[in-house]
């Protein structure tokens, strides 16, 4: 999920988070990850973070799965995030890799382990190494999944070999979900759970309805939303950082979420422009292939 934010000062839009969970429910999604990169959770501090968690609680009201971001660097800090959004009724805390400080695969082994310990809620590990610069190895993955409070990883990797054999080296019951879009079907057929997707920030009844095409073994109807939405999104999107050129597409069907915030950058004149064409082009795409 993006976050909505204030244009006027760096905080975040209340109001306009709850009508944005909202539109997400009612557009089908199956689950909700607030706390997310799109969502700019390293540009937020805790305590905003938190009420981010809070108002995505209050406002899908149990219509849905609430995965909160509980990511930050030191373990004192992650498990205070997941003390809060257990207390705010979140269902999971999904942790990324830690970020800035180097460090190996027993590390990374370590700062999961003692969080599991101690965490109050199911965990979802969350791999995205070109962020953090931390990569999560398939032999750490199958290791850190015999742990009865990991359940699950985040794969924004973007390799699809590396997804593939996390997906058959870890126990059944271990959820794998794909975050590089562009990788849905291809995926889906090699076994994984779900997706957890940018475009359905925009589109949440196109998203929804590939996956469920998908498990309903219409593999045509996937394909024809992989070819006709998802890739010309992922490919509009892909020189702008994700959570601003979002922002603006969310803005585009009349719901101001407001800017990227610092160090992202504002989004120029020409890519708005860029923007609003493929929107355009979506928006009708999107519409014939739902009615």
């Amino acid at each position: 999920m993006a976050t909505p934010t204030h244009r006027s000062q760096r905080s975040v839009d209340v109001e306009s988070l709850k009508q944005f969970t909202e539109k997400l429910v009612d557009g089908g999604v199956h689950g909700l990850f607030p706390g997310s990169s799109v969502g700019e959770f390293s540009s937020l501090t805790t305590a905003q973070n938190r009420r981010v968690v809070e108002t995505v609680v209050d406002a899908a009201d149990d219509e849905t799965t609430v995965m909160a971001g509980c990511c930050d660097t030191s373990v004192d800090a992650v498990l205070d995030n997941i003390e809060a959004v257990d207390g705010a009724g979140a269902d999971a805390a999904v942790v990324v890799a830690p970020y800035y400080l180097g460090t190996t695969s027993p590390g990374l082994e370590r700062f999961f382990t003692v969080i599991a310990d101690e965490s109050s809620l199911p965990l979802l590990l969350y791999n995205i190494p070109q962020l953090t610069g931390n990569k999560m190895g398939v032999d750490l993955v199958r290791a850190l999944s015999a742990h009865d409070d990991i359940v699950g990883l985040k794969d924004t990797s973007g390799d699809l070999t590396y997804h593939h054999q996390v997906i058959t080296e870890t126990p059944e019951e271990f959820v794998v979900f794909q975050g590089a879009t562009q990788l849905a079907t291809a995926s889906l057929e090699v076994g994984a759970n779900g997706l957890i997707a940018g475009p359905a920030n925009v589109f949440p009844g196109a998203m929804a309805e590939l996956y469920e095409a998908y498990t309903r073994d219409d593999l045509r109807e996937a394909q024809r939303l992989m070819r006709e939405v998802v890739t010309p999104f992922v490919s509009a999107t892909n020189d702008i950082p994700t959570a601003a050129a979002v922002k603006h597409l969310v803005e585009q069907q009349g719901l101001d979420i407001g800017e990227p915030l610092p160090p992202l950058p504002q989004l120029t004149d020409d890519e708005r422009a860029a923007l609003n064409t493929t929107y355009r082009y979506l928006s009708e795409r999107v519409a014939k292939l739902t009615a």
